[in-house]
């Protein structure tokens, strides 16, 4: 790969890509880089289940840029690349259009799935943020933010949460191993009448986000993250 492309040169070729038939290499893009982005969600969308990205450990790490590895539901998963960051936001995006927005790990915002994240606004500061000196006691739940949604418009739903840890466990991400905490995060939305849970693998000693299931809506199959290539992210806005 060359590893002197440019970021909106990568994000022109996966534009170019936006009909992928099949999982696998994207075989139809022009750019070689391209050739090393793997699924698309178009693909996966008809593919059946399965476990791995179809690309090995090399050429992922071959990547120039982060990279996330996202499943939805039990479909075969797929490898995003960082487009860009805003502020403490980071923006996957995958060879069809579908884009991922998180911030330290939690998804907040969403483009191209079935039903869309549209924004996330907190009523309280995100206890992921400070794990693990702000994650609540079991006991509580609380409003901790709201969350706007479309099609279908939805804004302002409120969401409880009540967080707790539930043991540790060591992954293995592209060959390293990392030490983490499993969080449990017990989710209720009222106004849909729908409970959830979302389970987020933070690193023992720092805290980081290497692998989260999350679910927004009820809509939407849990999503499965997990950081294959870390990006240097900036300190938290105030």
């Amino acid at each position: 790969m060359n590893k002197g492309l440019t970021r909106r040169q990568l994000m022109q070729g996966l534009a170019a890509c936006t009909a992928v038939p099949t999982l696998g290499l994207l075989g139809g893009c022009s750019s070689q880089s391209l050739q090393l982005l793997g699924s698309s969600f178009a693909g996966a969308r008809t593919a059946v289940s399965g476990d791995r990205y179809g690309l090995s450990d090399d050429q992922i790490e071959a990547l120039p840029y982060a990279s996330l590895g996202v499943r939805i539901g039990r479909l075969a998963p797929a490898v995003l690349i960082l487009a860009s960051i805003d502020q403490d936001e980071l923006r996957w995006a995958s060879a069809d259009r579908v884009v991922l927005v998180t911030r330290r790990g939690r998804l907040v915002k969403s483009v191209g799935l079935v039903r869309d994240l549209l924004g996330t606004q907190w009523a309280s500061p995100d206890p992921l943020l400070g794990y693990p000196n702000t994650i609540p006691a079991s006991t509580e739940s609380r409003v901790g933010r709201f969350v706007d949604l479309r099609p279908k418009d939805d804004f302002g739903v409120a969401v409880e949460s009540r967080y707790d840890t539930i043991g540790n466990e060591t992954l293995t991400l592209l060959g390293r191993t990392r030490r983490t905490v499993v969080l449990r995060e017990r989710i209720s939305v009222r106004k849909w009448r729908w409970s959830g849970e979302n389970l987020f693998w933070l690193d023992a000693a720092s805290g980081k986000v290497w692998k989260s299931r999350q679910q927004f809506c009820p809509d939407v199959p849990p999503l499965t993250l997990e950081v294959l290539k870390p990006a240097e992210e900036p300190p938290l806005s105030t």
